[in-house]
C-alpha cells in the first residue's frame, strides 16, 4: 500500500520534472526572439509566452517548497511512529515540518499511555531519590503529569469497558446496522449521525440512543433530523 510519504515524494519528483520542461521551454522561447528585439506598438507581445513560462517557474518553485515542507512533516511523523511502536492514533497540529506530533486521546492508544505512565513513574522515583540526597539543584518531579495521565487512562478505560459491555436495544442495533450512525473507533461510546457534522449519540443504561451533550445538534434542522431518527421504529 502506497503511503502518504511516498505519494508526497512522487509529487515532488513530478514538480521537478515539470520545472525542467518549463526551463527548456523558456530557453526555446528566448531563442525564437531576436536579440534586443523590442515590442512594437500594434503588434502582439513577443514576450508574452516567455513571461508566462517565467510565471509558471515561480509557481513551481513555490509548489516545490510547499511539497518539501510536507515531506519533512511526513518524515517526522514516520520517525515518531518508529520511536513509539505502541502508538496507534496520532495527533498532528500543523501541516509543515514544524508540525506538532503527539498521541490522540484514543482507546487505541491505551497501551501507549500505560507504557508512558510506567516510564513517568520510574523517572519520578529516580527524581525523588536524587532529591533526597539534598543536591544544590533538585530534579523536577513528575507528580502532576502522572496524575493527569492516570485520569486520561481511567477515562479511556471507562469508555472502552462501556462500549464493550453495554447491551444494545433492538432499535439501537437496527440503527447501527442500517448505517445511520457510525461508531467512533477512537472513543467508542460515541456514534456519529451520518449526514450531520459532528453530531453524536450515546447509549444509556437501557441500551437506547440519546443525543450526546458533547456533540449535540445545534441547528433546528439538525435537531429535527436527530429526533426523527430516534423516533423511528
Amino acid at each position: 500500500m502506497t503511503t502518504k510519504l511516498q505519494i508526497a515524494q512522487s509529487k515532488l519528483e513530478r514538480i521537478k520534472e515539470e520545472q525542467i520542461e518549463n526551463a527548456n521551454a523558456i530557453r526555446k522561447e528566448h531563442d525564437m526572439i531576436p536579440f534586443g528585439q523590442p515590442n512594437i506598438y500594434g503588434r502582439g507581445d513577443i514576450y508574452k509566452k516567455v513571461n508566462r513560462h517565467y510565471e509558471k517557474a515561480t509557481k513551481l518553485r513555490e509548489e516545490q517548497e510547499k511539497q518539501e515542507d510536507r515531506i519533512k512533516m511526513l518524515e517526522n511523523i514516520e520517525e515518531f511512529k518508529q520511536e513509539n511502536e505502541l502508538l496507534a492514533d496520532l495527533h498532528v497540529v500543523g501541516s509543515s515540518g514544524y508540525a506538532t506530533i503527539g498521541a490522540k486521546t484514543s482507546v487505541n492508544n491505551l497501551d501507549y499511555f500505560r507504557n508512558k505512565l510506567k516510564q513517568l513513574e520510574a523517572d519520578n522515583e529516580k527524581a525523588k531519590a536524587y532529591n533526597k540526597t539534598k543536591p544544590k539543584v533538585k530534579m523536577r518531579t513528575l507528580g502532576a503529569e502522572i496524575t493527569k495521565l492516570k485520569r486520561k487512562i481511567a477515562s479511556l478505560e471507562e469508555m472502552e469497558e462501556k462500549a464493550q459491555n453495554t447491551a444494545l436495544s433492538s432499535k439501537t442495533q437496527s440503527l447501527i446496522d442500517s448505517g445511520a450512525v457510525s461508531q467512533w473507533k477512537k472513543k467508542p461510546v460515541y456514534y456519529f449521525v451520518k449526514g450531520l457534522r459532528k453530531v453524536a449519540l450515546e447509549i444509556d443504561e437501557n441500551g437506547d440512543f440519546y443525543v450526546s451533550s458533547f456533540y449535540p445538534a445545534d441547528s433546528q434542522e439538525d435537531k429535527q433530523f436527530v429526533n426523527e431518527l430516534l423516533e423511528k421504529e
